[in-house]
């Protein structure tokens, strides 16, 4: 007679046995699959390792699959070779990414976003704007492809988009971007009155007031604009304002802040406010302005005045113009020999740069108010020491 409690767990047993089987081929299969995995990862690192990047290249794009365990991985060699230069090989790698199917939406996010910048490091704008736009409509993650963008539209000199882009990164980061829009609005003012379109300028000028203001950009603005319009007392006034909020504006404008007090007939003005600048900051630009105004009625006070400050804070510019004013009023500097030392100075000074990125160190002699280098708003200064202010 058949013994069905026996046959049930003969079966059992069976069963038992056969998933044990499967188990232990599986657990091989995952085995070698891993172990070839990291053969070929490993000899790729060796070839990076030895400088054969191209050799390197070719082993991990022919890895049979990539997976969730191995993007991470994939990711950071795409951008090792971004960092390396090499934006064909980066833009290659992260392509191959983005076209396998089992990727979960961050992770194709995030290769989208390492492409972009690879397009962007290339010099290829274009693409880099269509994938940063892309992700802004369908990923979670909007303050990275807002920040690529805001950079793009920048070097496009695309202003209106960039600040779609600044507001969008204000909503995420808080008021930091205010300053960055004040700045955008301002070079909307600059290139409407470089055109000559003077009704477009204001509605600029107090958008970039609104978001920030304590601007002194948008108040040289203001500045130019009233002076174009021979509102000469308007404009002087206006460059006083710029000064006082960011006294190195005066370096560069001095010139045309004491032309709109000449027509405005506030020459006495102007003496005392420089003298109240100097009080306040000791700056070279204000110290010889003032010199050459006291000059003009008694030049032996301004050669005081000069020698005074030069005692306390020697510059060269400093120099230089105390040295053209005692050689006018005849004073004898024999053991200087004033020729020569008024050529020196002349010749240091004029291979000497005026400002300099506070953030990339870039410097010049031409201010900036984006800085050519780092594209930092707001990071140029006028160098200070012995050859600057």
């Amino acid at each position: 007679m058949l013994d069905y409690g026996l046959l049930f767990v003969l079966l059992v047993l069976a069963a038992a046995s056969g998933w044990l089987v499967a188990r232990r081929r599986e657990t091989a299969r995952r085995r070698r699959r891993t172990g070839a995995l990291s053969t070929n990862y490993f000899k790729g690192l060796n070839y990076l390792l030895n400088e054969q990047p191209d050799k390197a290249i070719e082993v991990f794009l022919k890895l049979a699959e990539i997976n969730r365990d191995t993007v991470e991985t994939h990711l950071a060699l795409g951008n090792l070779f971004r960092r390396r230069g090499e934006m064909d090989k980066a833009i290659r790698f992260h392509k191959h990414i983005i076209t396998r199917p089992d990727l979960s939406d961050e992770q194709r996010s995030r290769a989208l976003l390492e492409l972009g910048e690879d397009y962007m490091q290339a010099g290829l704008l274009d693409r880099a704007e269509r994938l940063f736009s892309e992700l802004l409509e369908h990923s979670i993650e909007h303050d990275r492809p807002a920040r690529q963008l805001l950079d793009i539209y920048q070097q496009e000199k695309d202003w209106e988009k960039a600040i779609v882009q600044a507001r969008r990164l204000r909503r995420h980061d808080g008021e930091g971007f205010d300053r960055v829009i004040g700045h955008l609005y301002c070079e909307i003012a600059r290139e409407a009155l470089e055109r000559g379109d003077s009704d477009a300028v204001a509605p600029a000028l107090r958008q970039a007031r609104r978001h920030d203001p304590r601007s002194a950009r948008a108040r040289l603005l203001q500045a130019e604009l009233s002076s174009r319009r021979d509102d000469w007392h308007g404009a002087a006034e206006y460059y006083r304002e710029a000064c006082e909020l960011d006294p190195d504006c005066l370096v560069f404008s001095l010139d045309v802040l004491m032309e709109a007090h000449r027509h405005s007939d506030q020459s006495e003005a102007v003496a005392n406010w420089l003298a109240d600048m100097v009080e306040k900051r000791p700056m070279s630009t204000a110290i010889l302005a003032l010199a050459r105004i006291k000059a003009d009625s008694d030049p032996q006070q301004a050669v005081e005045f000069l020698l005074q400050h030069q005692s306390q804070r020697p510059t060269v510019k400093g120099l230089e113009y105390l040295i053209e004013l005692v050689y006018r009023q005849g004073v004898s500097l024999d053991e200087l020999g004033p020729d020569m030392m008024r050529d020196l100075v002349q010749r240091l000074l004029e291979d000497q740069p005026l400002y300099r990125c506070q953030h990339c160190g870039f410097s010049g002699r031409t201010w900036h108010w984006q800085c050519p280098g780092c594209r930092q708003w707001d990071s140029t200064r006028a160098i200070a020491g012995v050859l600057g202010e």
